[in-house]
């Protein structure tokens, strides 16, 4: 407080002409109270640096909001579920295929929603493997139910309605959205599994039925193979192309629906397999099927095997597909010869 004395105080009288300051000097015979008031509290500087931090904080969580916040809700939307199907016991179903392909919809509509469907401006649309592996679950549902929509024909050659209906409503098309779509495709199949417990309805059953049903499974593999191996010759861009992502998980989805329709069909027909050849052949297929469902690297590198650190994951999954039709092949040849064995004993007796 000594120094007081010295510090300038500016002001301005009123009765001066000029309007120029008039610096007086503080004397020193203010009240010491007083003086001790006009120091700055230690307490109040504190909270004035705590303030200006926070400020800081939140302009600096503003700026990577927005520089950060669009890509984490990209990665947000992505949800492939590649997970089991389970229906509920609570109400059987007249066709388990039928319940597996509502619930396998519903997953997609429900969990992910629709990529395709998406405004310009949300993260969703921007997305490169959800909308194919939606578009490889579409397409596969597609073909199974025009698959048993031929083989539900009438004694008179006439296809189930509601089964074609389903299978033309379930194929992507670009020029449409997909919910409407997928809605009136479900719809069909809800009117099918109706007419079918009401015994209003055939289904494809037996072994000719499940033959072309495993056929069909092997033309999906074969298809997807193909196509990656295109991917797996090139190196595009780097990690990976937007038609590298695209290829596995249309792959993806398409092992994934067929080994749920496996499911579906070995639970509703139990007899389809007589012999243990065939018992094993289905697990090899199985296996291989998951395998290739699942396959789920951070992401998605393909560098035609010129990269030292990076995998080739197209290679990786059309070797994976080349195993799906190696499985296939097995299975449908145990299913073939299971009956041979049971002849030869009889005959032996």
């Amino acid at each position: 407080m000594s120094a007081v004395h010295k510090l300038p105080v500016e002001y301005n009288e009123p009765d001066n002409d000029t309007n120029a300051p008039v610096v007086t000097l503080i004397g020193s015979n203010l009240p010491a109270a007083y003086l001790e008031e006009a120091e700055p509290s230690p307490l109040m500087e504190r909270a004035s640096h705590w303030w200006q931090g926070l400020i800081r904080t939140a302009k600096l969580s503003i700026i990577l909001a927005l520089v950060g916040g669009y890509p984490a809700m990209m990665v947000a939307s992505h949800k492939v579920d590649s997970g089991q199907i389970v229906l509920s016991q609570a109400s059987p179903w007249a066709s388990l295929e039928v319940g597996t392909s509502l619930t396998l919809l519903g997953r997609e509509l429900t969990n992910a929603g629709w990529a395709d469907d998406s405004p310009a401006w949300h993260p969703r649309a921007r997305l490169t493997a959800l909308p194919a592996w939606q578009e490889g679950v579409s397409k596969s549902l597609s073909e199974f139910m025009l698959l048993s929509a031929d083989l539900s024909k009438t004694d008179s050659g006439q296809v189930d309605s509601d089964l074609q209906a389903a299978g033309r409503l379930f194929a992507p098309a670009s020029d449409a959205e997909g919910i409407p779509r997928l809605n009136a495709a479900a719809e069909a199949l809800q009117r099918y599994e109706g007419r079918l417990a009401r015994g209003l309805a055939t289904h494809p059953r037996g072994a000719e039925a499940f033959a072309a049903e495993i056929d069909l499974f092997g033309k999906w593999a074969t298809e997807s193979k193909e196509r990656l191996q295109v991917s797996a010759d090139r190196a595009e861009a780097w990690p990976a192309s937007r038609r590298d992502i695209e290829a596995i998980y249309l792959a993806r989805a398409q092992a994934h629906v067929a080994s749920q329709l496996l499911n579906a069909t070995l639970l509703a027909e139990p007899d389809l397999l007589t012999s243990r050849d065939a018992a094993e052949a289905r697990d090899r297929l199985q296996l291989t099927l998951r395998r290739a469902a699942t396959f789920n690297p951070v992401f998605i590198s393909s560098q035609a095997g010129t990269g030292r650190f990076l995998s080739d994951h197209p290679a990786t999954m059309a070797y994976y597909m080349d195993n799906i039709v190696a499985s296939v092949s097995a299975f449908e040849l145990a299913l073939s010869e299971q009956a041979e064995p049971r002849t030869a004993i009889a005959d032996a007796g």
